[in-house]
């Protein structure tokens, strides 16, 4: 792409496009991820764009709940060698002064995110379970049986539970401690959900999940099949 950003439009479109794919009800990560590939061709045009999409890129990293520790190491080093001199001489005075507080701001929080070390974008844990619970509060209870928002619930989310086993476990978990918390009959889709928590393998996760994530969802699981 020849186009010469402008500071402000730059920053814009990137946002722009991020949001773009988190209304298509990607997850942070994943959007992140889809947006940067994006831009990351952009960063070859000049010092400014490299340093604009390195920035918004470690300050939405930062917002995430944890950070793939490759991701953590590559932006450490690509902040950390931005050449400064360079980027004085295309930016104003405090543009300058914006991107270099917002570049060390990065630098010092990034340390202190909880790492993840499993190499596929996905919701995380307690993300997951909070866009569940969101979405599942959005129904109309007046207007759907218990099938029907059982039915939108798991349409809604039928792309992430075929994406990691994590986020599979979770969008089940969350559903049936929402339909017993409601009281809402579903029995057909009670008896799916309750024989696949029963078969559930904590194992099958692997490094999706911190070893606390999965100790709050096996007590979870164990808690659901109780009252099932």
């Amino acid at each position: 792409m020849s186009l010469k950003w402008e500071y402000e439009e730059l920053f814009e479109s990137f946002m722009e496009d991020y949001f773009s794919y988190k209304n298509a009800n990607m997850s942070d990560s994943e959007s992140l991820a889809r947006t940067y590939n994006v831009y990351e061709a952009i960063q070859n045009q000049g010092e400014m764009e490299k340093a604009i999409i390195h920035i918004i890129y470690g300050e939405l990293l930062l917002k995430q709940s944890k950070v793939l520790v490759t991701a953590k190491e590559t932006t450490k080093k690509d902040l950390l060698s931005l050449d400064l001199n360079k980027l004085k001489n295309v930016v104003t005075d405090e543009q300058f002064k914006d991107l270099l507080i917002r570049r060390d701001r990065i630098l010092q929080e990034i340390d202190t995110k909880p790492l993840d070390y499993y190499p596929v974008v996905r919701w995380y844990y307690f993300e997951m379970t909070n866009n569940v619970r969101e979405y599942f509060q959005n129904q109309n209870f007046e207007a759907c049986s218990g099938e029907d928002i059982v039915n939108n619930v798991l349409e809604r989310f039928k792309r992430d539970s075929r994406n990691t086993s994590s986020e599979n476990i979770t969008v089940k978990t969350t559903l049936a401690e929402l339909l017993l918390l409601n009281n809402i009959r579903a029995n057909e889709n009670i008896r799916i959900i309750k024989s696949e928590l029963e078969k559930f393998d904590l194992n099958d996760i692997g490094e999706q999940l911190s070893e606390d994530e999965k100790r709050d969802l096996s007590s979870r699981i164990k808690d659901v099949l109780s009252k099932l």
